[in-house]
């Protein structure tokens, strides 16, 4: 082979592994290889090992971090997202071979045989600038879906805290109230004696028996809504509906706040992955608005052919003229910038609306502490007090059995209202915490 075929077929060649270079080639954005390592260690799908029914409430919190699909679903979405980043950020053209060949009565010869390669010819090569900017919109939109399964990670630990602190509040409301009930059975079975001695009228006895039914009642219904309170805990740690947990022999113990107000809605405004989630979409919609003013930028064609003698060669470039399309071209950007006000809006109003719910979340917190300070630290010590003193009466002949269940029955409420807004103060910290991503 001569020289001169010698080196238009490495012409060829050139030509080729251009075409196949430009059509294969992602330009990845920077940040993108961190933010897949962000992904890579926030979760990691394991089997769920089986729950025992005593686990604590640290392990119900480990065992939803790794059984609720709600969590999973996230997740993915967020992987999902990453992998859209190449794709986006690759010509997205495929690479097209064609083989030309010349009739001569009936006879093809190897000198009439053409070989050519180039893009397919129904895509254009985009602009390197395009693809970067692709690449940049898409990483951040992986970004948000990060941030939105941070959101959904701290919502679930809200969400199974509320849930165990109101099946904690039901056992606990169960216990005082089974104390109210054998103490109406006891008071309803000591008033039979004095009515059949004709001390005590009937209609007494009624009312004791009918106290007594009541908080029997009562019990009961307490006791049906422990299934139901059971299957709403168990969908969240993704169990079995029925599945066994224990009813807590104790209310949780109070948590400490280590932050003040402004802290709190300093942080909220700083670390709510719900705010940078929308931040990060806005950014995405910032860069689509740049993608389509690069739609004045024109596409490439690139073909290259040879015969396989290596006497004939062709290289053939096409340029793309976008200013044909330029009503459609301004309307694209138009519309992208819209979508970019209306990310921008929402982002506000999002925060606002955060913001409104942060300061009203600490309120309750503020206010079910204030009431828990009075039940615990003065009303109930009264209350137990006055039944100390109602019992020594009732001793000596001063105060009548129905005074000392009264008593008694008071005392027993003040405890359960003490309890539910212990369990209320421990909801809305849970709801500040999933507010102000702490822990994060």
């Amino acid at each position: 082979m001569t020289m001169e075929k010698t080196n238009r077929m490495l012409g060829l060649a050139l030509a080729l592994a251009l075409a196949v270079g430009l059509t294969s080639c992602a330009l990845h954005p920077k940040g993108e290889r961190e933010e897949r390592e962000r992904a890579r260690k926030a979760y990691v799908k394991a089997e769920p090992l089986p729950l025992a029914a005593d686990a604590s409430l640290e392990q119900i919190l480990e065992h939803a971090y790794t059984a609720n699909a709600d969590l999973e679903r996230l997740y993915w979405e967020w992987i999902a997202a990453l992998e859209a980043i190449p794709q986006e950020a690759s010509p997205g053209t495929n690479l097209a071979f064609s083989v030309e060949s010349m009739f001569e009565e009936g006879e093809t010869s190897l000198s009439r045989t053409t070989l050519g390669v180039g893009n397919d010819p129904m895509s254009g090569l985009p602009w390197p600038g395009k693809l970067s900017t692709a690449g940049a919109r898409s990483l951040e939109t992986a970004r948000a879906a990060g941030f939105r399964f941070q959101a959904g990670k701290l919502e679930l630990r809200a969400g199974v805290l509320r849930a165990y602190y109101a099946y904690a509040l039901l056992a606990e409301t169960l216990r005082l109230r089974q104390r109210e009930a054998s103490l109406l059975e006891i008071a309803a079975d000591a008033t039979e004696g004095p009515v059949r001695a004709g001390v005590a009228s009937a209609s007494e006895l009624l009312a004791a028996q009918n106290e007594r039914d009541l908080a029997l009642n009562g019990l009961a219904s307490l006791r049906a809504r422990v299934p139901g309170s059971l299957a709403g805990l168990n969908a969240l740690l993704g169990r079995e509906a029925s599945a066994p947990l224990d009813l807590p022999r104790e209310l949780p113990a109070a948590r400490a706040l280590p932050y003040t107000d402004a802290e709190i809605l300093g942080l909220v405004a700083e670390r709510n992955p719900e705010l940078a989630a929308l931040a990060h979409e806005a950014a995405a919609d910032q860069q689509a608005v740049k993608l389509a003013r690069q739609q004045y930028l024109p596409d490439l064609g690139l073909a290259a052919s040879g015969d396989l003698d290596g006497i004939m060669q062709s290289l053939m470039v096409m340029i793309t003229a976008p200013m044909v399309r330029r009503e459609a071209i301004e309307a694209s950007i138009s519309q992208a910038q819209a979508e970019l006000e209306a990310s921008r809006a929402m982002r506000r109003q999002t925060e606002n609306d955060i913001t409104a719910e942060t300061v009203l979340a600490l309120y309750d917190l503020r206010d079910a502490e204030r009431q828990v300070t009075l039940f615990e630290s003065t009303l109930i010590p009264r209350l137990a007090q006055t039944v100390e003193t109602t019992h020594r009466a009732f001793a000596v002949g001063r105060a009548s059995l129905a005074e000392v269940v009264a008593a008694r029955q008071m005392l027993l409420k003040m405890r359960i209202m003490a309890a539910e807004m212990r369990m209320e103060r421990e909801g809305m910290l849970a709801e500040l915490e999933r507010l102000a991503a702490v822990p994060s």
